[in-house]
């Protein structure tokens, strides 16, 4: 098929970003075998506004976009992220494109209510939602005429190319590393200290939080490489299935991922493929086992990223995209 995906691929960061869900979806659909024409949103209303602003070229990019599809006419248009894209403009897309089926994915928290009204906004003029929260939320935002799908966080082999199960012990840097923001959550920082405070004699990186620079791009790759452990910490824990895309990213580089119990992502991942914990103590008892038990910490974590780049690649994403839009 012609597909036109209208999503982010933040062109603006030069690369440091490499690993957005935008681009994993983008190869799935490819390696699915099908036409994408990518219209990145964002980067577009950046080139069409005169001053270099999204905010001032947003109502230009929605008239590129239309254009886009009458001159692509495709088959399907997947919408990504896409709060600027109006309603209007996807009434205008389908007189222009006569039969189009329009899909809207989406992989930030579905509980903030704002910033997710644009969702329930545009679900009259789509055909289907996707979104990486399950459960009673995810489907209270579906309707009669555009049912909610849920996606797993999904990884790409030329992306997460990375195996740290395989990383000599001579070469680790970390027993345990934290990716994350912790500005303007207290309640993260306050978990994150305590947890600096029982880890006493290990070698644990944070980064992005308790006042440590944020890394991105290649540089953190190698990070994620050359540590034993990684914590995957959500926003909330008490949501159906929602995680981080931040799981895809570690566990796809084969490093050993502890998350807290609390999501039901045991429907996901098996206890031999991410190690789960249920409070702090738990979690230090078990860092600290993990950092000594070498053949297991290899062992799960291999398993883990063997599952993630077997049922939770782009490509399989992608399918469940497409065949959501086609077969639903």
């Amino acid at each position: 098929m012609r597909i036109v995906h209208a999503c982010n691929l933040q062109f603006d960061k030069d690369g440091a970003h490499l690993w957005n869900q935008d681009q994993k979806i983008h190869h799935g659909l490819i390696r699915l075998g099908h036409f994408v024409y990518t219209f990145s949103l964002n980067d577009r209303a950046r080139m069409l506004s005169i001053t270099g602003s999204k905010t001032f070229g947003i109502g230009k990019a929605n008239r590129a976009l239309v254009e886009t599809c009458r001159n692509v006419h495709p088959d399907l248009l997947i919408l990504g992220h896409a709060q600027w894209i109006t309603v209007e403009t996807l009434r205008e897309i389908r007189r222009s494109v006569p039969g189009i089926r329009i899909g809207l994915w989406y992989v930030d928290p579905l509980w903030d209510e704002e910033p997710t009204r644009h969702l329930r906004e545009r679900a009259p003029a789509i055909d289907a939602l996707f979104c990486s929260t399950g459960g009673p939320l995810l489907q209270s935002f579906a309707t009669a005429n555009c049912p909610a799908h849920f996606i797993p966080s999904a990884v790409d082999p030329g992306i997460e190319c990375h195996r740290a199960f395989e990383t000599p012990e001579d070469e680790i840097l970390h027993d345990l590393l934290f990716f994350g923001r912790d500005k303007g959550q207290p309640d993260r920082r306050a978990f994150l200290d305590e947890l600096r405070g029982k880890l006493g004699g290990l070698r644990v990186g944070y980064y992005g939080c308790l006042d440590q620079p944020l890394i991105m791009g290649w540089e953190k790759e190698q990070v994620i490489r050359r540590s034993k452990m990684a914590l995957n910490l959500s926003r909330r824990n008490d949501v159906e299935l929602y995680s981080s895309s931040r799981i895809a990213e570690l566990m796809g580089n084969g490093i050993l991922t502890l998350t807290p119990r609390g999501a039901g992502l045991e429907k996901l991942y098996a206890e031999d493929e991410i190690v789960y914990f249920d409070d702090i103590d738990d979690l230090v008892s078990k860092v600290r086992h993990f950092a000594s038990a070498e053949s297991g910490r290899r062992a799960i974590a291999q398993k883990g990223w063997e599952r993630n780049h077997r049922d939770y690649s782009g490509t399989e994403v992608a399918r469940i995209i497409v065949d959501g839009l086609t077969m639903g």
